[in-house]
């Protein structure tokens, strides 16, 4: 996220022309025709998705009202255009469909997207909730498509693979590609063709030492991050299959998502207030990714929450995650802490702890919708 953007009750009001209010977006594109800007951020979010979803470049054609539309409610709509007009308004409803945007109108050559009322955002799905938080989670380590990133041994775990980065030093990567080979094998030998045998062997390797060795090896450039280029295309060709990509929901849904349920539980027997917000959500299971769980910081919690007397789940998550990112060893206090708190605020919080100072950021802010999560009962049973 660029420094410098202002927002008021969600509405982003200015900061400098350039700067990117989403990955693809400045925010000068959003300006009116006297140079002010008032858009809710939400919607900079959906016209995100929408570029997404099309794949293709995506121009705000206008902010203001025309044709009858868009009159009387100021920054919660946008005019859009691309070379091909019908395949950007299927991408719009197909994200409509997903609850980003209220309505999507082909004009002419424009596509007028209009969001939601901002007091009444729709519900998301867990299962689509738990995917987005996983997006969140993997752009604070990697770039790009976050299924498709494969890294050397820099930091001794080997091999590491897609949003979790899943890695032979953890074991997790060998859990992961036995789930994708019950899943689908055939598919699987297919994505690495020649190196499909090679790839058996190394997977028999008697110890997970002998398993790093193997791709200390295949590692490449100075701090060894990158990894040899026929085996990063084999690996990509694995994260490109959407079968994979289900089951790496479901991994991450029973490796990290049942972390969240113990956390939440907890949290529900010391304060009984709610959390159902996606921006919290996310924000607890970054943490689960990155640190485990909140036992290291229950007494913590407990006396922080008895001294403040929590009102509201975001004020509960954050005593939470502030507390557990202090029982953390001293040189990532502030770096665990700010990664949190990047997530609820939604931007880049400074924050010093120990000596130590971390501002974090995250490119996919705008994936956090201040939207509550349905089907909590598959997030709490």
């Amino acid at each position: 996220m660029a420094s410098g953007l202002k927002y008021a009750d969600d509405y982003l009001i200015g900061g400098p022309a350039r700067a990117r209010v989403t990955p693809n977006f400045q925010l000068s594109e959003y300006a009116r025709a006297d140079g002010t800007v008032r858009v809710h951020r939400e919607l900079l979010a959906a016209v995100q998705r929408v570029r997404d979803e099309l794949g293709a470049g995506v121009s705000i054609a206008g902010v203001a009202p025309r044709g009858g539309l868009g009159a009387g409610i100021e920054g919660l709509f946008v005019w859009l255009k691309a070379a091909d007009p019908v395949a950007l308004a299927d991408a719009a409803r197909r994200v409509a469909r997903d609850g980003w945007l209220a309505r999507v109108e082909l004009r002419g050559d424009l596509i007028y997207v209009e969001m939601h009322d901002p007091s009444k955002l729709p519900a998301l799905a867990a299962e689509r909730a738990l995917d987005l938080a996983i997006a969140v989670t993997a752009a604070f380590e990697t770039r790009g498509d976050p299924y498709l990133q494969v890294t050397g041994n820099f930091d001794g775990a080997g091999l590491s693979f897609g949003p979790l980065q899943v890695n032979l030093g953890t074991g997790t990567l060998q859990a992961l590609f036995r789930r994708f080979a019950a899943r689908d094998e055939a598919a699987l030998r297919a994505c690495f063709g020649a190196l499909w045998d090679e790839w058996q062997r190394m997977l028999r390797l008697p110890s997970r030492a002998a398993q790093v060795r193997w791709a200390d090896a295949l590692s490449r450039g100075p701090r060894k991050a990158g990894f040899d280029p026929a085996w990063t295309r084999a690996l990509q060709a694995v994260g490109r299959q959407p079968v994979f990509r289900a089951e790496w929901l479901h991994y991450a849904y029973d490796t990290y998502g049942r972390k969240l349920v113990v956390a939440l539980a907890w949290l529900k027997g010391v304060r009984p207030i709610p959390i159902r917000n996606f921006r919290c959500l996310a924000a607890l299971y970054d943490l689960c990714v990155q640190q485990g769980s909140l036992d290291k910081a229950h007494a913590a919690i407990r006396r922080r929450i008895e001294r403040e007397n929590p009102q509201d789940e975001f004020a509960l998550t954050r005593i939470a995650v502030e507390e557990r990112g202090r029982a953390a060893n001293a040189q990532w206090r502030a770096d665990c802490i700010s990664r949190r708190l990047c997530i609820l605020e939604r931007e880049p919080v400074r924050v010093i702890e120990s000596g130590q100072s971390a501002q974090r950021d995250n490119p996919q802010l705008h994936l956090l919708r201040n939207a509550p999560v349905h089907q909590m009962e598959r997030w709490l049973a």
